[in-house]
């Protein structure tokens, strides 16, 4: 029997195949999502010419063991479109038991073919367990608490997973769903669906591990080892910035609060309740919004997303306007709170950059209007600080990409041996 050639998303796929056993699989068509990731991968490891680029014209979705692999499914490009050829190389993935080039592989068992979407992503209830929003604290502005929880699943193993509580009226539950149905990288949250009840909405995400800000300053490691740590979370925070701007999406609060690292320092980009996807029809990856009303961190935030007067002139006074400020915010004011991630890393209180500003309505003044930028912590090296200082450019278009961030980060990373 041929196999089931379909038309899914990644996102999809992989909500499909979680609560099946290990083994199950789909063949879908290619998408603009895998293109994307086949694109920042090629960056950083093709020796081929760009014009001689081409991205496989099919996927292999499967379901794998989660404790061998980063993810709980894994996607494989065919460069196939006879059916009949397909068939003859799924019946070779079924009897490989590993891949020369790849970790051990699981075997194909069963396909898995998906009905229509679920446009609305629901995800029964009954089959999550062991909800206690007391259990965390420091829910997001835009939501009424977290928890960890357990999705159960029939023939599989329990799935770990996070939950976001929103309030009924608030409308940042179907904003975050809605840029989160279009997002599938290994480095970026995985939304897995979402339910309610009378009073709430509630988001379910893979467990990703805890916060970066929870494991800055790790004391345990050499200096050696820990500035490699650094390195290594830059590249992978670079890369998922990387992708998010290839998707048009500007984060808006990218701070290691809202980065997730696991017992493998694996990193994913979390929490998109201020993110936004850039509109069509504009030029630019920038949107005007007014910062009144939405509770930015100022210490993670560039000049032209601050509040007050420019950089100041000799002579000039400075003033801190009162009235609703318009603010824009691109991919490179990203940049900008991206050194400042690399920065809480170093710090003894990690959640309170420019440690020296106790009072975060002074930051305006200090970033904007006097244009500085965040001082050299002590133990910093000089060649970790001048990529930062790149990123801190006062003006956004001088500021390095996240390219060169993470080319600059894989090097540093092999100097710290």
């Amino acid at each position: 029997m041929l196999p089931h050639i379909q038309d899914i998303t990644p996102s999809d796929a992989i909500r499909s195949l979680l609560p099946h056993p290990n083994g199950t699989y789909i063949v879908r068509r290619s998408t603009s999502n895998d293109e994307i990731i086949e694109k920042i991968d090629y960056k950083r490891n093709s020796e081929v010419e760009p014009s001689t680029f081409t991205s496989p014209s099919l996927i292999l979705s499967v379901r794998v063991d989660e404790t061998v692999y980063k993810n709980h499914v894994r996607h494989y490009g065919l460069c196939c479109t006879d059916p009949n050829i397909l068939e003859d190389i799924l019946k070779k993935y079924k009897q490989k038991q590993c891949s020369p080039k790849i970790r051990p592989f699981t075997p194909l068992k069963k396909e898995l073919v998906v009905p229509p979407n679920d446009a609305e992503w629901r995800i029964d209830q009954k089959h999550i367990h062991d909800i206690d929003f007391g259990r965390l604290l420091n829910p997001g502005q835009h939501n009424s608490g977290i928890s960890t929880a357990i999705w159960k699943c029939r023939d599989q193993h329990d799935i770990k997973v996070f939950i976001k509580r929103f309030k009924k009226e608030q409308s940042h539950f179907n904003q975050e769903l809605s840029l989160l149905k279009g997002l599938c990288y290994p480095l970026i949250i995985t939304c897995y669906g979402q339910y309610s009840d009378k009073e709430y909405s509630y988001l379910v995400f893979e467990n990703g591990g805890e916060s970066l800000e929870s494991r800055c300053r790790r004391k345990q490691l050499s200096a050696t080892n820990n500035w490699k740590f650094i390195a290594n979370v830059g590249f992978q925070v670079a890369s998922a910035m990387i992708y998010l701007r290839e998707k048009n999406i500007v984060h808006r609060d990218l701070t290691a609060g809202n980065v997730l690292i696991n017992s493998h320092n694996h990193v994913r980009i979390a929490d998109f309740g201020h993110a936004f996807k850039k509109e069509e029809g504009t030029n630019t990856l920038e949107r005007a919004t007014t910062t009144n009303g939405e509770k930015f961190q100022y210490r993670f935030l560039p000049p032209e997303c601050l509040p007050g007067s420019k950089r100041k002139e000799p002579n000039e006074p400075t003033t801190i306007p009162s009235e609703n400020i318009c603010a824009k915010f691109t991919n490179k004011s990203d940049v900008w709170s991206f050194g400042i991630v690399i920065i809480q890393m170093m710090l003894p209180n990690p959640s309170k950059p420019y440690p020296l500003i106790e009072d975060d309505t002074d930051i305006p003044k200090y970033v904007k209007s006097d244009a500085k930028i965040h001082p050299q912590p002590d133990e910093c090296p000089e060649n970790m600080y001048a990529v930062l200082r790149l990123c801190w450019d006062y003006d956004a278009k001088d500021r390095i990409s996240f390219d060169e961030i993470r080319e600059r980060m894989l090097k540093l990373e092999a100097v710290y041996l």
